[in-house]
């Protein structure tokens, strides 16, 4: 009996131990098949390959057997669609070879790596400077499913949630350059040290923090105290009227929750559900790197890797 994606008894630390297929060589098997909607372009490949097939710079170890573009395709089609790992089309590559290969750059901090360089690559195509000076900080309570329950799972009374809450730092046109996810019933402004003290160690330029009332005093006074960062809390008005510089990491939720996957938080661990963060904005910023020219594949199609 296999285990849950997440680890158990057999755990996923090495794929080979899971069917005599991942014996073959998978990237003969998955040459071509029918095309989805997720599916990378060959420009948007170009742009992540470099990051997902490091080799050895003196070119040891064995030869990749797998096509990292297809579990990537794989990936991308799962938190689109919303399905399980094992429900994924069998033209992928086995499931439990995707998933140890997101697991496998989730561990090692690859997903977050590739966040903050297409975000410095899409604020320099827009004009800006590749560095944030501002940034927006909030929170967003996300329902939870039974296999996400045991760890780091509590109920938030003010939005009436069970489950666990998104904690993002976004710079001023929406991307994200940090993340963590914890308990719902945890408050923001306990937990906010945690999220951008890493944040603003990589992104030293930043001079402003934007956040709303629930983040009291003693946090913004220790955010100036300790790394002399000023905070602006937004106020609301009276009748439907966007905060100023509050509107824009409200849109940046709405990014991530059109990924079917992100509807709820269906990852055992926190530190997953910070990947699926980081993978839907990478989504994000390929479209916008390398728009699709038609929004529509045809069935009959076929991708060439």
């Amino acid at each position: 009996m296999m285990a849950h994606p997440e680890g158990g008894k057999r755990g996923l630390s090495d794929p080979g131990k899971y069917s005599i297929r991942l014996n073959t060589p998978l990237s003969i098997h998955y040459m071509s098949r029918a095309t989805y909607d997720s599916d990378l372009t060959n420009e948007q490949w170009k742009i992540i390959e470099p990051f997902l097939n490091e080799r050895h710079p003196l070119g040891w170890g064995r030869p990749r057997l797998v096509n990292t573009r297809e579990v990537v395709n794989a990936i991308f089609y799962l938190l689109k669609t919303g399905c399980q790992w094992r429900s994924l089309p069998h033209d992928f590559p086995p499931w439990p070879v995707v998933f140890y290969y997101f697991k496998k750059w989730r561990n090692q901090g690859t997903w977050a790596q590739l966040n903050q360089a297409l975000t410095q690559q899409c604020r320099e195509t827009a004009g800006r400077d590749p560095e944030p000076t501002a940034a927006t900080i909030d929170s967003q309570s996300i329902k939870g499913t039974s296999e996400s329950g045991g760890e780091e799972s509590g109920f938030d009374g003010g939005k009436k949630v069970k489950g666990r809450k998104r904690h993002i730092v976004t710079d001023t046109m929406g991307y994200v350059i940090g993340a963590t996810v914890h308990a719902a019933n945890k408050a923001d402004t306990t937990e906010a040290p945690s999220v951008v003290t890493p944040v603003f160690a990589v992104h030293s330029k930043i001079q402003i923090l934007f956040a709303d009332l629930g983040y009291q005093e003693p946090f913004r006074k220790w955010l100036k105290d300790t790394l002399n960062i000023k905070t602006e809390v937004a106020r609301k008005e009276p009748g439907f009227k966007p905060a100023r510089k509050r509107w824009v990491v409200e849109r940046t939720f709405a990014w991530i929750s059109r990924q079917r996957r992100m509807s709820r938080d269906y990852e055992r661990t926190t530190e997953s559900s910070v990947a699926m963060i980081y993978i839907s904005m990478i989504r994000i910023m390929l479209k916008q790197l390398s728009p699709v020219p038609s929004p529509w594949h045809s069935a009959s199609s076929i991708v060439k890797i």
